[in-house]
Protein backbone atom coordinates (compact mmCIF):
# COMPACT_ATOMS: atom_id res chain seq x y z
CA UNK A 1 0.00 0.00 0.00
CA UNK A 2 1.12 3.49 -0.63
CA UNK A 3 2.32 5.74 1.93
CA UNK A 4 0.44 8.56 3.04
CA UNK A 5 2.14 11.60 1.62
CA UNK A 6 3.42 13.96 4.43
CA UNK A 7 1.08 17.20 5.08
CA UNK A 8 3.90 19.82 4.92
CA UNK A 9 3.27 22.84 6.89
CA UNK A 10 1.16 21.01 9.56
CA UNK A 11 2.21 22.22 13.35
CA UNK A 12 0.93 20.80 16.53
CA UNK A 13 -0.05 24.43 17.31
CA UNK A 14 -1.92 24.80 13.78
CA UNK A 15 -5.54 26.63 13.75
CA UNK A 16 -8.11 23.68 13.20
CA UNK A 17 -9.07 25.44 9.66
CA UNK A 18 -5.46 25.68 9.01
CA UNK A 19 -4.90 22.00 9.30
CA UNK A 20 -8.24 20.76 7.64
CA UNK A 21 -6.95 22.91 4.92
CA UNK A 22 -3.52 21.74 4.80
CA UNK A 23 -4.91 17.95 5.27
CA UNK A 24 -7.47 17.72 3.15
CA UNK A 25 -6.07 19.74 0.28
CA UNK A 26 -3.06 17.25 0.73
CA UNK A 27 -5.34 14.10 0.84
CA UNK A 28 -7.19 15.46 -2.65
CA UNK A 29 -3.81 16.02 -4.06
CA UNK A 30 -2.48 12.71 -3.24
CA UNK A 31 -5.57 10.94 -4.49
CA UNK A 32 -5.34 12.57 -7.63
CA UNK A 33 -1.94 11.57 -8.25
CA UNK A 34 -3.23 7.87 -8.76
CA UNK A 35 -5.60 9.15 -11.93
CA UNK A 36 -3.77 8.43 -14.70
CA UNK A 37 -2.28 5.10 -13.54
CA UNK A 38 -6.34 4.07 -12.42
CA UNK A 39 -7.17 5.27 -15.90
CA UNK A 40 -4.53 3.74 -17.77
CA UNK A 41 -5.45 0.15 -15.90
CA UNK A 42 -2.19 -1.28 -16.69
CA UNK A 43 -1.48 -1.62 -13.06
CA UNK A 44 -3.91 -2.64 -10.43
CA UNK A 45 -2.09 -0.58 -7.70
CA UNK A 46 -2.51 2.54 -9.28
CA UNK A 47 -6.31 1.67 -8.61
CA UNK A 48 -5.42 0.17 -5.29
CA UNK A 49 -3.31 3.40 -3.92
CA UNK A 50 -6.29 5.64 -5.59
CA UNK A 51 -8.94 3.88 -3.29
CA UNK A 52 -6.90 3.92 -0.07
CA UNK A 53 -5.98 7.55 -0.99
CA UNK A 54 -9.50 8.54 -0.93
CA UNK A 55 -10.94 6.65 1.99
CA UNK A 56 -7.44 8.68 4.14
CA UNK A 57 -9.48 12.22 1.90
CA UNK A 58 -13.01 10.88 3.78
CA UNK A 59 -11.46 10.34 6.78
CA UNK A 60 -9.90 13.66 6.70
CA UNK A 61 -13.11 15.47 5.85
CA UNK A 62 -15.36 13.32 8.53
CA UNK A 63 -12.55 14.96 11.32
CA UNK A 64 -12.76 18.34 9.86
CA UNK A 65 -16.29 18.31 9.16
CA UNK A 66 -16.87 21.60 11.82
CA UNK A 67 -14.69 23.49 9.39
CA UNK A 68 -17.57 23.78 6.39
CA UNK A 69 -20.98 24.46 6.25
CA UNK A 70 -22.76 21.90 6.26
CA UNK A 71 -24.64 22.09 3.31
CA UNK A 72 -21.73 22.04 1.14
CA UNK A 73 -19.75 19.93 3.31
CA UNK A 74 -22.56 17.27 2.58
CA UNK A 75 -22.48 18.28 -1.08
CA UNK A 76 -18.50 17.45 -1.57
CA UNK A 77 -17.93 14.61 0.52
CA UNK A 78 -20.92 12.94 -1.62
CA UNK A 79 -18.73 13.86 -4.51
CA UNK A 80 -15.49 12.07 -2.81
CA UNK A 81 -17.59 8.66 -1.37
CA UNK A 82 -19.20 8.66 -4.97
CA UNK A 83 -15.10 8.55 -6.18
CA UNK A 84 -14.40 6.11 -3.40
CA UNK A 85 -17.46 3.36 -3.96
CA UNK A 86 -16.50 3.63 -7.88
CA UNK A 87 -13.13 2.41 -7.20
CA UNK A 88 -14.04 0.10 -4.27
CA UNK A 89 -16.20 -2.01 -6.85
CA UNK A 90 -13.50 -2.33 -9.14
CA UNK A 91 -10.93 -2.77 -6.90
CA UNK A 92 -13.02 -6.25 -5.20
CA UNK A 93 -13.08 -7.75 -8.98
CA UNK A 94 -9.19 -6.94 -9.09
CA UNK A 95 -8.44 -8.60 -6.00
CA UNK A 96 -11.27 -11.68 -6.59
CA UNK A 97 -9.46 -12.12 -10.45
CA UNK A 98 -5.95 -12.17 -8.98
CA UNK A 99 -6.91 -14.86 -6.15
CA UNK A 100 -8.46 -16.59 -8.91
CA UNK A 101 -5.51 -16.92 -10.99
CA UNK A 102 -3.25 -17.86 -8.94
CA UNK A 103 -5.37 -20.34 -7.71
CA UNK A 104 -5.84 -21.49 -11.20
CA UNK A 105 -2.00 -22.03 -11.47
CA UNK A 106 -2.21 -24.87 -8.85
CA UNK A 107 -5.57 -26.28 -9.42
CA UNK A 108 -6.64 -30.06 -10.80
CA UNK A 109 -7.68 -29.90 -14.26
CA UNK A 110 -10.78 -30.69 -13.58
CA UNK A 111 -11.50 -27.52 -11.46
CA UNK A 112 -9.79 -25.26 -14.35
CA UNK A 113 -12.64 -24.98 -16.57
CA UNK A 114 -14.62 -23.52 -13.18
CA UNK A 115 -12.21 -21.28 -12.42
CA UNK A 116 -11.62 -20.02 -16.36
CA UNK A 117 -15.13 -19.14 -16.53
CA UNK A 118 -15.20 -17.61 -13.11
CA UNK A 119 -12.16 -15.64 -14.14
CA UNK A 120 -13.89 -14.64 -17.16
CA UNK A 121 -16.94 -13.58 -15.83
CA UNK A 122 -15.23 -11.00 -13.57
CA UNK A 123 -13.12 -9.95 -16.32
CA UNK A 124 -16.19 -8.60 -18.22
CA UNK A 125 -17.80 -7.13 -14.61
CA UNK A 126 -14.22 -5.51 -14.29
CA UNK A 127 -14.58 -3.46 -17.84
CA UNK A 128 -17.96 -2.30 -16.86
CA UNK A 129 -16.66 -0.85 -13.94
CA UNK A 130 -13.62 0.81 -16.16
CA UNK A 131 -15.75 1.80 -17.82
CA UNK A 132 -17.89 3.38 -14.88
CA UNK A 133 -14.63 5.04 -13.52
CA UNK A 134 -14.16 7.09 -16.76
CA UNK A 135 -17.28 8.09 -16.91
CA UNK A 136 -17.07 9.15 -13.11
CA UNK A 137 -13.95 11.06 -14.19
CA UNK A 138 -15.42 12.54 -16.85
CA UNK A 139 -18.32 13.87 -14.78
CA UNK A 140 -15.99 15.37 -13.08
CA UNK A 141 -14.35 17.07 -15.94
CA UNK A 142 -17.89 18.41 -16.62
CA UNK A 143 -18.25 19.66 -13.97
CA UNK A 144 -14.63 21.28 -13.20
CA UNK A 145 -15.00 19.48 -9.42
CA UNK A 146 -11.05 19.60 -8.35
CA UNK A 147 -10.92 23.30 -8.86
CA UNK A 148 -14.40 23.73 -7.40
CA UNK A 149 -13.19 21.53 -4.70
CA UNK A 150 -9.76 23.12 -4.03
CA UNK A 151 -11.47 26.69 -3.89
CA UNK A 152 -14.12 25.44 -1.48
CA UNK A 153 -11.48 24.14 0.74
CA UNK A 154 -9.32 27.42 0.42
CA UNK A 155 -12.24 29.96 0.60
CA UNK A 156 -13.24 28.01 4.30
CA UNK A 157 -9.54 27.47 5.83
CA UNK A 158 -7.46 30.36 4.33
CA UNK A 159 -4.99 27.75 2.54
CA UNK A 160 -4.60 27.52 -0.93
CA UNK A 161 -3.11 24.12 -2.82
CA UNK A 162 -0.03 27.05 -4.36
CA UNK A 163 1.14 27.41 -0.49
CA UNK A 164 1.18 23.68 0.23
CA UNK A 165 4.83 22.00 -1.17
CA UNK A 166 4.81 20.21 -4.52
CA UNK A 167 2.67 17.23 -4.73
CA UNK A 168 4.97 14.90 -3.83
CA UNK A 169 4.68 11.28 -1.76
CA UNK A 170 6.61 11.36 1.53
CA UNK A 171 9.94 8.96 2.16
Amino acid sequence: MAKAWEVHGLRPDSRFSDAAGRIILTRWREMMSYRDGTLAGEDIEELHAMRVASRRLRAAMDAFAAAFPHKSFKRHLGRVKEITDTLGEARDLDVAIEGLQKRERSAAEVERPGLEGLIARYGSERAAETAAIEALFRRLDEDDFGPVFERWVEQHTGVSVDALAPAAPAG
